[in-house]
């Protein structure tokens, strides 16, 4: 829950941040700063962390990369669009997730995730109508779609690798290389500028986002130990609609900094349908 709740304002927390800092600035620094706690805690408990970044596993590199593309494309598409349009067709990564797993990984769809792909389908179909009716600039939303589709399709990527390296390594210790990789990756993107003259809200606004990352992967890594993915995975699915409802109320309190959503009846019903499918697909018996 925890998880899902920092996912949820993920989003919102972000477009206050862009208005203020590039994609690249946010992503990496987000990245840096769960990379330098999460290594004082380990170093702390005594888990050498130093000794596993010495030699680190080749499919935790690509992790880090993969991660590092997935939040700048997240970002980008946010910036480009809105929390809402970004929280909801992200949820194509679990779907996409689930056709590897079938293609890659011979796993078996059954009937109740063959109808949740036709359900979250005609959803995702509604909500993108819906949009591209709203906007007022349709290639600038064809942009952030596009945005968004990479986001997913990278962290498909990312989470392939971390399926793999969980066998052997721990889920800290793994989270530790790929948020260092990750900010290394990131470091090219950072507008340097931008941190001339920044005033305590804007430090704020980024030790926030980069608290967000460490908490929510730590939560999810903590979770993982304790009950079963498919019951983690429909739970934090959930997390476009704490978006959607948040940004229905948010902006009429945030004097200007938050837009409020260009989205119709038949948007709210397309995103709720979507996430409903979703779950279907994630859910097994």
């Amino acid at each position: 829950m925890v998880t899902t709740l920092l996912w949820g304002f993920l989003p919102i927390i972000l477009k206050i941040a862009l208005n203020q800092f590039s994609s690249g600035t946010i992503a990496c620094f987000r990245f840096f700063f769960a990379f330098i706690v999460l290594y004082l805690i380990l170093s702390v408990k005594g888990s050498q962390p130093s000794g596993f970044l010495k030699k680190p596993p080749l499919l935790g590199i690509l992790a880090g990369a993969s991660l590092a593309a997935n939040y700048f494309g997240m970002t980008e598409s946010v910036n480009l669009s809105s929390p809402s349009n970004a929280a909801v067709l992200i949820q194509l990564a679990p779907v996409i997730l689930v056709i590897v797993g079938v293609a890659f990984f011979k796993e078996r769809v059954n009937w109740e995730q063959f109808s949740g792909f036709v359900i979250a389908a005609l959803g995702f179909s509604l909500f993108y109508i819906d949009q591209l009716g709203n906007v007022k600039d349709i290639e600038l939303y064809s942009s952030a779609t596009v945005y968004i589709v990479f986001a997913a399709v990278v962290w498909v990527l990312y989470i392939s690798c971390q399926k793999i390296l969980s066998r052997t390594y721990s889920a800290q210790m793994l989270n530790l290389l790929v948020y260092g990789v990750a900010a290394l990756a990131l470091v090219f993107k950072v507008q340097w500028t931008e941190f001339s003259g920044i005033g305590w809200q804007g430090w704020t606004l980024l030790v926030v986002l980069g608290i967000n990352t460490l908490l929510a992967y730590g939560a999810l890594a903590e979770a993982v130990k304790y009950i079963p993915l498919t019951v983690i995975s429909p739970v934090i699915t959930l997390n476009p609609l704490i978006t959607l409802s948040a940004m229905l109320v948010l902006p009429q309190f945030t004097a200007g900094i938050l837009v409020p959503e260009t989205i119709g009846t038949g948007g709210y019903i397309g995103a709720v349908i979507a996430v409903t499918g979703v779950v279907l697909v994630l859910a097994r018996k």
